[in-house]
């Protein structure tokens, strides 16, 4: 283990500041580490503002440019969208060093995150896996993270020393998303199966009907007390990005030669919904609350 990752951690940087760059940002801040982030929104007019903005609130520091927001920092959060998680961490690799690590946070299959690791490790500094195992608002840095790779378990330490609750399970990466992949094709599934049972219950005017049936059946499940509302309201909000994630389950599944339709579908209705639902998301109300789901489910 080099040297420089004994030194108590001081300095970290954040690439992509969507969701949770922001809220581990304010945590670490808070906690008087310096944070620098980068992402690529600051280099389009229409989106640099929000970049900025949110970086104000949080207490980070914007850099310029990628080789910037790197230098000097121990640990180097990758928090980018699935789409972009190989891309973010072979540009990240052009400019980390030995004593570096790269922890890569992003929700993709676990043959991406094994290229990322090597890319990251041909530069000399130390590549982590970490799958984010729930929501991270409202725990912040509080939320439940497995993390793979050879230097796993020191890392779970360090990153627990800041406040955050990590846990090493495999010294090899892969694992760990396989475990947070596995268990997304369950809850993406119940998400998108409960979209489309009350998408047509609502079509033919028989939802109540529908969840006293399901309250019935699983008693203690929430179906009486509003459970649908939360897994379509998550939809709703976080759907183009669990539809990404779906698509790196599927990919995995493929990998493994099973089965990927399953997954692709999970995938179409999240995206599907979060689309339709996207002016509606736009224009919430000053406490940032959804309409209620049947508004929702509107047919269009």
């Amino acid at each position: 283990m080099d040297q420089q990752t004994q030194r108590p951690v001081t300095r970290i940087a954040i690439v992509g500041f969507g969701e949770v760059g922001p809220i581990f940002a304010r945590a670490f801040t808070e906690a008087g580490l310096h944070v620098s982030t980068f992402d690529i929104k600051l280099l389009d007019d229409a989106t640099r503002a929000t970049i900025l903005e949110r970086a104000s609130k949080s207490g980070a520091q914007v850099a310029e440019d990628l080789a910037c927001a790197l230098e000097g920092a121990q640990f180097v959060f990758s928090a980018v969208t699935a789409s972009q998680a190989d891309a973010a961490a072979s540009a990240c690799a052009a400019y980390l060093v030995a004593g570096q690590t790269f922890i890569d946070l992003n929700s993709v299959s676990p043959a991406v995150k094994q290229r990322n690791s090597q890319a990251v490790e041909r530069s000399g500094a130390d590549y982590v896996e970490a799958a984010v195992m729930a929501p991270v608002p409202p725990q912040g840095i509080r939320v439940p993270i497995l993390l793979g790779g050879r230097i796993a378990e020191h890392t779970a330490g360090l990153l627990n020393g800041l406040g955050m609750r990590a846990q090493a399970v495999a010294s090899e990466v892969g694992l760990a998303s396989a475990i947070k992949l596995c268990r997304s094709i369950m809850i993406k599934g119940m998400e998108a199966m409960c979209v489309q049972s009350m998408l047509a219950a609502r079509a033919f005017g028989v939802d109540d009907r529908v969840l006293a049936s399901l309250a019935a059946s699983f008693p203690g499940v929430g179906w009486d007390t509003g459970y649908e509302s939360y897994l379509i309201g998550r939809v709703v909000e976080h759907g183009q990005r669990r539809s990404e994630e779906m698509r790196e389950a599927a990919a995995m599944l493929e990998g493994l030669g099973m089965s990927s339709e399953l997954a692709n579908a999970v995938a179409d209705v999240q995206q599907a919904l979060a689309e339709r639902a996207a002016p509606l998301v736009e224009a919430l109300d000053a406490e940032g609350r959804l309409p209620e789901w049947r508004t929702l489910l509107k047919p269009a």
